[in-house]
């Protein structure tokens, strides 16, 4: 079976696991979509490595602070002005 963002998503889910998921909404790339885990890892493509590396930090940090509401912040994009991404903190239910 071939991972994909929404694959993993429902694994994470199914397993319990917190996730962040990453979506750019305006900007280059857009609809462009990253999974971050607490543990920093990562499964996806914002469209840019140093946007999926500064999208993944920011989602780490959040994460220790206990974030649970989505939220829209603004990076900067090489050779472009800024994309938004929103970042949305799932708590998935073990069965």
């Amino acid at each position: 079976m071939t991972e994909t963002v929404d694959s993993l998503l429902a694994a994470s889910a199914a397993e319990g696991e917190t996730v962040a998921l990453a979506t750019v909404v305006a900007g280059p790339g857009t609809g462009s979509r990253l999974l971050v885990w607490p543990a920093g890892h990562t499964f996806g493509d914002l469209g840019w490595p140093r946007l999926n590396q500064r999208v993944a930090l920011y989602a780490e940090q959040m994460f220790d602070r206990g974030a649970g509401a989505p939220l829209i912040k603004r990076f900067a994009v090489p050779g472009a002005a800024e994309a938004e991404v929103r970042i949305d903190f799932l708590s998935g239910t073990a069965r």
